[in-house]
């Protein structure tokens, strides 16, 4: 589910928008509810002053904060620390705003490039932009799905991989699904000694268990769950391994969902719990093979903030679905995903540490704008509000190791934030009611995201 990165060179116009936002060394917002996402209580009428990009206090609104220079009165709104989209693909660095623009102040890039420095140093030229926590190249075995990817077949090779990367400086190893077992085991213990982790997908050569046992960071798109879950896993394993096709492997995460095994599925949860393997489901993916059939999908009108290469991949991405699927092989991918939600559900109740990610930018999963469709969707599996708000907020903090500076609204952290004119917990769908969103300090209000929106819909190519 991965897809090349393309750049594009830095317009006059996204230099302006970053340039326009309010620094402001002091911002105060008065009258503000804030939400901790940590209990869920709603602090009414406080007010929260920034400087230097940081938030220096979080107390009850005075009469006297009135006087405050460059006070915003947010009466009736709702502050909530800045969003991460922990799972998304990045084809051109103009898209990033989309990103700032709702509310996403923090995105992890899931397949970055062999030369990391020249990546980054390319992203950094986007302005405004989320933060980035940036990927490897695609680590892969023969044949490598991607183009671009490390190719590694023997443990030799892996550890290699291993080292090349963290002297590249990427945040982290990405896996993908062809890499041998042999391989994998020993990408997993060079990782453990460079002290780097690796994420991504389960390889169809280990066992999901397996790989939470190795300390695979991350799980991505619930890979090897199902498997995992099932009285039959080793059968439909070696048939898995034989799925060349997308279809196939679609029908073997069917066989293996009909034959769950309740008591293995709660411990397969309990491994995860106790070897802190996170989960970034992305059902905003997951959900689109079994709609690709309705219009209304596919004829987004979010498609206007999405430029005609990005628009062309995707058609190429579903066109064999769409010419050959059956009626039958949709249904099967709707109750799939029917089934996927169940298992999220599961897995949050049971204390399984879950991250929202979209899978941006594969077909109709759209940059900032999807990340608000995963809560809801996650809401809609059987998460409360608040799980659904956690697993965009705290729980990627926690995911960093940065819960000093990020997850919170608290005197001390990074001032990342973003005002909303209704209560995300009263309806998750409520993230989308933006009103202001600040940046590392920097403020943005109403009219400049607008704006913002429209300068990406007016520069993208149709």
């Amino acid at each position: 589910m991965e897809m090349k990165i393309l750049f594009a060179a830095l317009t006059l116009s996204a230099f302006l928008a970053v340039a326009q936002a309010s620094p402001a060394a002091e911002t105060p917002i008065r009258h503000v509810t804030v939400i901790n996402v940590v209990t869920g209580e709603e602090l009414k009428d406080q007010t929260v002053r920034i400087e230097n990009g940081r938030i220096v206090s979080v107390a009850p609104t005075q009469e006297s904060d009135a006087a405050l220079p460059g006070a915003i009165d947010a009466q009736g709104q709702y502050l909530i620390p800045g969003l991460w989209d922990m799972h998304v693909h990045v084809h051109d660095t103009s898209e990033l705003p989309l990103y700032i623009a709702n509310g996403v102040t923090g995105i992890r890039i899931m397949s970055g490039e062999k030369n990391t420095a020249a990546m980054r140093a390319e992203l950094a030229r986007q302005k405004p932009s989320p933060e980035i926590y940036l990927a490897s190249a695609i680590v892969d075995g023969s044949p490598a799905f991607w183009p671009g990817s490390i190719v590694v077949n023997k443990p030799a090779e892996a550890r290699r991989a291993v080292d090349e990367i963290k002297a590249g400086g990427a945040d982290f190893v990405k896996v993908y699904n062809n890499i041998p077992r042999e391989a994998y085991l020993a990408l997993a213990d060079q990782a453990k000694q460079r002290h780097i982790s690796f994420v991504g997908h389960v390889p169809d050569a280990v066992t999901v268990q397996e790989a939470s046992a190795a300390g695979q960071r991350s799980i991505e798109h619930l890979q090897g769950i199902a498997l995992g879950c099932s009285k039959r896993q080793d059968a439909l394993a070696n048939d898995l391994a034989r799925g060349t096709f997308f279809v196939r492997r679609l029908e073997i995460e069917g066989e293996a969902y009909g034959s769950i095994d309740q008591a293995k599925c709660q411990a397969l949860f309990a491994e995860f719990r106790h070897n802190e393997t996170w989960q970034v489901p992305t059902l905003s993916v997951l959900r689109i093979w079994g709609l690709l059939e309705y219009s209304s999908v596919t004829s987004d009108p979010r498609l206007a903030y999405v430029d005609r290469k990005s628009r062309e991949r995707w058609e190429e991405r579903i066109q064999p679905q769409r010419r050959r699927w059956t009626e039958p092989q949709y249904k099967l991918a709707r109750t799939i995903f029917s089934v996927d939600k169940q298992i999220v559900n599961a897995m949050s109740k049971a204390g399984v540490p879950i991250m929202a990610g979209t899978d941006a930018l594969n077909p109709f999963c759209f940059p900032g704008f999807s990340l608000h469709d995963e809560l809801a969707l996650m809401v809609e599996a059987g998460l409360t509000r608040l799980a659904a708000l956690q697993a965009a907020t705290i729980n990627p903090a926690k995911f960093l190791g940065r819960t000093a500076e990020l997850g919170t609204v608290a005197a001390g952290k990074i001032a990342n934030l973003v005002l909303l004119r209704a209560d995300p917990l009263a309806d998750i769908h409520n993230t989308t009611q933006i009103q202001a969103v600040w940046l590392q300090g920097a403020y943005f209000d109403h009219d400049h995201l607008v704006r913002m929106l429209e300068d990406v819909k007016q520069s993208v190519k149709h």
